[in-house]
């Protein structure tokens, strides 16, 4: 939040899925999953065959052990002040009670966290007062068929709660979370008042490991150094004639319609895949697939879905079961340029702010204490996790 007193404006951010990378054919159908990275690049991610797989149903039922917190974290922490990471373990502990409280999970939810100067790790150093606290992502998206019969991908984390015993390959964690340990992180057992030119550690955790979870759009920028044009990502798909690409959405994006006239955004992905079913679909190597699509007249869709990117109040969550465009959530597109990592994927800035729903916005709020955030918000009964934060969350599964 910015403020003429403080120079540094503090980022939330999410792992933003390295240009089109290439990906083995698997011409017996295997499907491809997405393993997310942390790095300062754009759109860091690796396509992983994950072949069918069976989970034994009496280890699945031992899972379920400890129900009081179901994020099991593994934490890296490579701060020297072994005392801080004690506390980021006992911050991550209480935000796994908060989510479990909030949510029904039948299965643990794990998390590879690490705990990192970001600077000297990913030379992501603090430039033109923003500093970025943290990065989240689900780990391993995994595609699957959706109840419309688009296939979409879906968190791992949440294709673990559908509790089927065959399903894609599970990677080893559910979550992938990075947090800044250059940032003036308060935690909550500091026991003296959180300063002016504080964030607490506890707020960016949730809002993170909500990220984690799925709230993150596909929709992006794969190809332009500057964003001009929008598409979900371009995914490999396995055939008997070897690797094809398609548009393939995030399971949020299912949800996501244009504010004006209630447009699903599904319907534009459609649209965009007529170049992937028509000139592209012969195309077997990506890159060359992206080169085609930028002289295709989908390309000019591409560019004109652009510009709701970057509209102030023009891309909307429309939970699952809801018809009326009064009750959608309002997406953050007032961000001109546009923002990779920030845009699209956070709910509207001046729309949360002040509101129960303040957890997912872009910008964390500094010299505010997460449990006097929620009481100045409105004080909800589900504490920071807002009412339209949960029909977010419902509606993904």
């Amino acid at each position: 939040m910015k403020s003429c007193k403080l120079l540094t404006v503090i980022l939330l951010t999410l792992f933003i899925y390295t240009q089109y990378s290439a990906a083995t054919p698997h011409p017996d159908g295997t499907p491809y999953c997405k393993d997310a990275e942390y790095s300062p690049d754009p759109h860091p991610k690796i396509f992983v065959p994950c072949p069918m797989e069976t989970t034994p149903p009496v280890q699945r039922r031992q899972n379920t052990a400890n129900a009081t917190n179901m994020f099991q974290i593994t934490l890296t922490c490579l701060d020297p002040d072994k005392v801080k990471c004690n506390k980021v373990q006992r911050a991550f502990n209480l935000a796994g009670q908060i989510l479990t409280g909030s949510l029904i999970l039948t299965e643990p939810v794990t998390v590879n966290a690490t705990y990192t100067n970001f600077c000297t790790s990913f030379n992501d150093c603090p430039t033109n007062g923003f500093l970025t606290l943290g990065g989240a992502a689900p780990a391993r998206t995994i595609p699957l068929k959706d109840s419309d019969g688009k296939t979409r991908f879906f968190p791992q984390s949440l294709v673990k709660q559908i509790n089927s015993q065959n399903h894609p390959q599970f990677s080893q964690f559910d979550i992938l979370a990075m947090f800044n340990s250059v940032a003036n992180f308060w935690f909550e057992d500091d026991n003296v008042p959180i300063r002016q030119d504080q964030s607490d550690f506890s707020f960016v955790i949730l809002h993170e490991l909500v990220h984690g979870l799925g709230f993150t759009s596909s929709w992006d920028d794969y190809i332009n150094q500057v964003p001009e044009a929008l598409t979900p990502d371009v995914s490999p798909v396995s055939g008997g004639a070897g690797t094809s690409f398609q548009f393939a959405e995030f399971a949020f994006d299912k949800f996501m319609v244009l504010t004006s006239t209630g447009q699903k955004m599904s319907d534009i992905t459609d649209q965009l895949n007529g170049f992937s079913n028509g000139a592209g679909a012969q195309i077997r190597d990506i890159n060359a697939f992206a080169s085609a699509f930028v002289t295709s007249p989908q390309y000019q869709v591409a560019k004109n879905t652009f510009k709701f990117a970057i509209t102030k109040g023009a891309m909307s969550f429309l939970p699952q079961g809801e018809t009326n465009i009064n009750n959608a959530v309002t997406l953050e597109t007032s961000l001109n340029p546009y923002q990779q990592g920030s845009s699209i994927s956070h709910v509207d800035f001046a729309t949360f702010s002040k509101t129960p729903d303040f957890l997912m916005r872009f910008l964390a709020d500094r010299g505010v204490s997460l449990g006097d955030a929620i009481v100045k918000n409105g004080n909800f009964s589900g504490g920071a996790v807002g009412p339209k934060l949960l029909k977010v969350l419902e509606s993904l599964g």
